[in-house]
């Protein structure tokens, strides 16, 4: 199933930022359309969670990444301030052009699993692969200087 939730992400985060690229430029600020993504994910995440049952989980949850604590609220902020940069370079630029240099995220993923955790995705696929996404940013950047 995680190849159907990562298509299905990527469809919805296509549909996303076209949408939000509108949004911004006809004068919503990223930071304003950062705080409506904010309060929606919220109110979603916290009906869901009581939808499920599973609100009565959440404290358990939090005390069960014991000594981890501190990647959980890594892992929260940077993914709120990921996601107001994204909506700042959809302002400055474009969602398409945006994206495209976003995409280049996955090197970091990898790099930083290595660096905090010591964990080795590359093999020869991935570094090929690496090279085509740092290729294309590459090109995207570029063509796109003015």
């Amino acid at each position: 199933m995680w190849l159907v939730y990562a298509l299905s992400a990527s469809i919805i985060w296509g549909i996303s930022y076209a949408a939000s690229g509108r949004a911004i430029e006809r004068g919503v600020s990223p930071l304003v359309f950062f705080t409506l993504y904010a309060a929606v994910g919220a109110v979603m995440g916290l009906g869901t969670l009581a939808a499920t049952g599973k609100i009565a989980t959440f404290p358990e949850e939090i005390r069960g990444v014991g000594k981890d604590w501190v990647w959980l609220v890594v892992a929260v902020i940077t993914s709120g301030v990921g996601a107001l940069l994204i909506y700042m370079a959809i302002g400055e630029k474009n969602a398409t052009l945006a994206s495209l240099i976003e995409i280049s995220y996955p090197l970091f993923v990898a790099f930083f699993a290595w660096l905090f955790f010591r964990e080795t995705q590359f093999n020869a696929a991935t570094a090929a692969g690496a090279v085509l996404i740092l290729s294309g940013v590459a090109v995207v950047f570029f063509s796109n200087r003015h």
